[in-house]
This record gives structure tokens, sequence and C-alpha cells, in this order.
């Protein structure tokens, strides 16, 4: 999980890799700008309720079933609901049966057709979950402000992309150091870790438990991807054959 800061809004934690956050961060943040607007806060349930929030997880769940056509045995995206014979794309028209008689949606058994794009659980970690996109429909209906500035960190930044690849790269320099002349053939997991807190001291990300604000600035997770990449390249051409090159060469990047 990251904590990623929205401005002067508040934090929004969210998966880097699944992209899922939690909704009650975004109405928290919403909310609290209302109420200086001096507008009454909206509640959650207010939102899912209205057919505009479904048709976009059903536009959003489109987009993922069109990856399944060329693999129709590949439906583990999401759970199809028993009733209806699905092609790979829903239609706005399943929503008729969860609408009660004002015309509102019945929400609670519907959400569970789509996990990988919101879900509400209990417990540790409860609460409603949801992804990205479906995350910044909710933060529309809340303010445009707030709607706008979450754009800003995770699309324009591309926030998420970065800490990927730099992560990705974690594990690609992890394989290349096993190839070290003076750690083949040997348990390589706390090297593996004394890496990564060079790499996290380096970049001044002196909190090295868990993610912090600071390292979620872009500039830092550009750095951070360059650095790890060149630092592969240079295994590989044999510029670095050792754990100890290693460590004088990350600590000479610049």
């Amino acid at each position: 999980m990251m904590s990623v800061q929205i401005g002067k809004f508040g934090t929004l934690e969210i998966g880097h890799k699944t992209g899922m956050g939690k909704v009650s961060e975004v109405m928290d943040m919403g909310n609290s700008i209302r109420k200086e607007r001096n507008l009454r806060p909206y509640k959650l349930d207010e939102i899912l309720r209205t057919q505009d929030i479904w048709e976009f997880i059903i536009e959003r769940y489109n987009q993922f079933t069109e990856k399944l056509k060329d693999n129709p045995e590949n439906r583990s995206f999401s759970k199809y609901p028993d009733s209806v014979d699905l092609k790979f794309e829903l239609q706005y028209s399943i929503l008729e049966k969860y609408k009660d008689k004002q015309g509102f949606i019945q929400y609670s058994k519907l959400i569970r057709n789509f996990p990988n794009l919101i879900k509400s659980k209990r417990g540790k970690n409860g609460g409603t979950w949801a992804e990205l996109y479906i995350l910044l429909k909710i933060a529309s209906k809340l303010d445009k402000k707030l709607e706008v500035e979450i754009y800003r960190v995770f699309i324009e930044e591309h926030l998420l992309s970065f800490r990927d690849l730099g992560g990705d790269n974690y594990k690609r320099l992890n394989i290349k150091i096993d190839t070290l002349s003076d750690r083949k053939d040997k348990n390589n997991q706390g090297i593996y870790i004394n890496i990564a807190k060079q790499f996290r001291q380096k970049l001044e990300i002196l909190n090295t438990k868990g993610y912090n604000e600071k390292e979620h600035n872009i500039l830092i997770q550009e750095t951070r991807a360059r650095w790890l990449d060149n630092l592969i390249s240079m295994i590989d051409v044999g510029f670095i054959n050792s754990y100890k090159e290693l460590q004088n060469t990350l600590g000479k990047l610049k």
C-alpha cells in the first residue's frame, strides 16, 4: 500500500499494483471541502444508490472484459451474475433487477459482481474499497477541485507507473545480484534488504518502515527507477562483478 498526499486535501492509501483505495478517505476529503463551502456532506450510500455510478462501473468492467475476447477460457476478472448470459459485455439493463420502487440501486448484492473494481469487507482493513477510476468518479460527485487534484497526482505525474517500474526493477536487480561472483549459490535475502535500505538513504527517504509522503514524489520515483536500470546494465556488461562493487557504484550514482 502507498500513502499518497492529495495536495492540501489529505492522504489516500492505495495499492500500487491493484490501484485499489479506501473510499472513505475520498469521502472524508470531499466532505471536508463541502463543509468549508457550507454545503451539506454526502453519504456514500447516496452515491452508490445512483444509476450513474453503476453505469460507470459497468463501462470500466467492459474495458477489462474486452481483453477476454481473444481468450474465452479466461473469465477470472470478475464473478458473472448467474441470471445473465454474458458475452463479455455487461449491459445497463442488468441494473433493473437491483432497483427498488423509487428507482434507487440496491447495491449490496450488485457490488459482489465486481470484486476487482469495488468491494466492501468487514474486519481488519474493512470498509469499501474501489479502484482508482471509481475513486475519481466518486470524487467528481463531491468536489471538482478534489477530482482535479487526484487526476494530477496519479495521471499527470504517472505516480503508479513509476512506482511499479521501480518495483519491477528491484526484482530484476535481485536476480542480477545472484549472478555476482561473490554471491553465487548463496542466500542473498539480507543483501537485497541492505541494497534497498541504501537506496532509501541515498534518496533521503529516512523512514525505512513502510512508505511515507516523500517517497511518492515523482522525481524520487523516476530517479530510483533510473538508478536501478543503470545498475542492472552495469552488471550485464561486467562493470560490476561483486557485491562490494555494487555498493560502491550505488554510492556514486547521481
